[in-house]
């Protein structure tokens, strides 16, 4: 008797246990997990003495005739469902850059050295009404290359990256799609590239996405005001990306960046203006692919490059890119850069500026996960 009633247990404690161990085995994971790491070696022809890049390959390129760790990037996620979290932890001379225009992050110089690490953080929650809200800290919503290499069709920045627009941001944003051919996004942040408050005023955002036909989606975007007390006031930016996707392997991007600021320094110079644009094309099939890119400048006001001529810099590029992915999760570029400026802003074996253009080559190696 004594042990048919522990057998009886033992059916019982088996039946009660059995549905939740199957429950858990198949609900899905609390979180996902990816990431990658960039690395690359590149050579300047013009052989500057300090072995570092000049204006505009500098992001994210930074060394000549060395082999770097650009980026060591970790990704941790839950997609909303209707509440989730993401959060991208950078290491490497990029994620310095990025916070603090530097390949040495120095936390004494600005607060934003606390976050350098910090790419992406923020949670979202997909209302039922189909608006999708999000808090925190996210990339910005203009241009269209990103930090990560490998979601670019070149491995270097273009100029339209690199100058003219906002790396990140902190603050809201409100994500709505009206239906197959249009979403609209507004935008509350902090600033251009800051964490931390820095004035009492909140810089607005909105972006527009249209796809007339399926192989044709556009973009617009808008980012303004934004405000450095001394420097610059009401400073805006226009964003226009159109791609067309011409035939499963063959794709065009025009990219158009337009931006004004009111100076706000003792010269009192009035409003002042840059402007750009860029054109891609790319043909990939199975794990090659080729990209031309080519873009021209002109940062009449010296707003994008800081420079100090009186009639600006007009800086223009080629970047032709081959690639090759091995074993799906390896991603291998090899690239040829030649930038032109209007002035001799690119530094010379010697240290000194008097170059006009700055040719590279670079091989780029991802490794995705």
């Amino acid at each position: 008797m004594k042990k048919a009633v522990e057998f009886l247990y033992a059916v019982l404690f088996i039946a009660l246990i059995l549905p939740v161990t199957v429950r858990a085995e198949e609900a899905a994971p609390p979180f996902e997990i990816s990431g990658s790491v960039d690395t690359y070696y590149g050579y300047n022809f013009n052989k500057p003495q300090s072995n570092t890049n000049g204006v505009g390959t500098n992001n994210f390129v930074f060394y000549s005739n060395a082999f770097s760790l650009s980026l060591a990037e970790l990704v941790i996620k839950h997609d909303a469902s209707p509440v989730g979290f993401r959060v991208d932890l950078d290491y490497g001379a990029t994620a310095d850059w990025v916070a603090c225009g530097s390949t040495s992050c120095d936390p004494n110089a600005t607060p934003e050295a606390t976050y350098k690490n910090i790419q992406q953080a923020y949670v979202t929650w997909a209302t039922p009404v189909g608006l999708t809200l999000d808090m925190g800290k996210f990339v910005t919503h203009m241009g269209l290359e990103v930090i990560e290499s490998q979601d670019n069709w070149n491995y270097t920045r273009s100029l339209l990256f690199c100058c003219p627009i906002p790396y990140y941001h902190e603050g809201f944003r409100a994500n709505y799609v009206i239906n197959d051919m249009i979403f609209v996004n507004g935008y509350v942040y902090n600033g251009w590239n800051n964490v931390v408050e820095n004035n009492n005023m909140k810089t607005f955002g909105a972006q527009i996405g249209i796809t007339p036909m399926p192989k044709l989606p556009i973009v617009l975007n808008w980012i303004g005001p934004e405000s450095v007390a001394g420097v610059y006031t009401d400073k805006q930016a226009y964003d226009a990306i159109v791609t067309f996707n011409a035939t499963d392997e063959i794709s065009f991007i025009f990219n158009y960046d337009y931006g004004t600021q009111k100076d706000d320094s003792t010269a009192n110079l009035g409003t002042l203006s840059y402007s750009g644009w860029a054109a891609y094309a790319r043909w990939h099939k199975d794990d090659n692919a080729l990209a031309l890119r080519y873009e021209m400048t002109d940062d009449k006001d010296n707003i994008m490059y800081g420079g100090t001529t009186s009639n600006g810099n007009k800086i223009n590029e080629v970047t032709v890119t081959a690639e090759h992915t091995v074993a799906s999760n390896l991603l291998t570029r090899v690239e040829y850069r030649l930038d032109n400026s209007n002035d001799k802003i690119y530094e010379d074996d010697k240290g000194n500026p008097t170059k006009d253009s700055q040719g590279m080559v670079v091989v780029g190696v991802v490794y995705t996960f």
